[in-house]
């Protein structure tokens, strides 16, 4: 074998590693990353920290309002040409729960602590709960 053919040989060789650790770095990267396609999930906390001590505009598929959530859990809710009505909020990993205080004659039962999922909304600024989207009240 001649120097020539050694040289490309191993010049070949070292081309292939590098092609394989290049690849190999690339699907590493590839699995450190969020490959999914949904809406970051927020934590407890971070519902908590958004939420708390704000009014919140919410428009959903039966009433619009807002919603003072309070620090303590407590929150008080005005629903557009219907009336006001007190409740209970707390957080999830990924959820808002709330209860309302019967409020007759649109609310005359009341309703039980109730969980539904929230997350970024599509718009900046604002949050989807449930089937309802939050944008802070002005």
């Amino acid at each position: 074998m001649g120097l020539g053919r050694m040289v490309h040989g191993r010049v070949a060789a070292l081309a292939l590693v590098g092609v394989l650790a290049a690849s190999c770095a690339s699907m590493t990267d590839r699995a450190d990353k969020d490959l999914t396609s949904g809406p970051k999930t927020l934590t407890a906390d971070e519902i908590r920290t958004i939420l708390a001590g704000k009014s919140w505009r919410f428009q959903g598929p039966n009433n619009t309002g807002v919603t003072l959530y309070a620090e303590d859990g407590s929150s008080l809710v005005e629903v557009d040409g219907k009336g006001r009505t007190k409740g209970r909020w707390t957080t999830k990993d990924g959820q808002l729960c709330e209860s309302f205080d019967p409020a007759p004659p649109w609310l005359p039962g009341g309703v039980p602590m109730s969980c539904y999922s929230f997350s970024p909304g599509t718009t900046p600024g604002t949050y989807q709960a449930g089937k309802a989207v939050f944008s802070l009240a002005t």
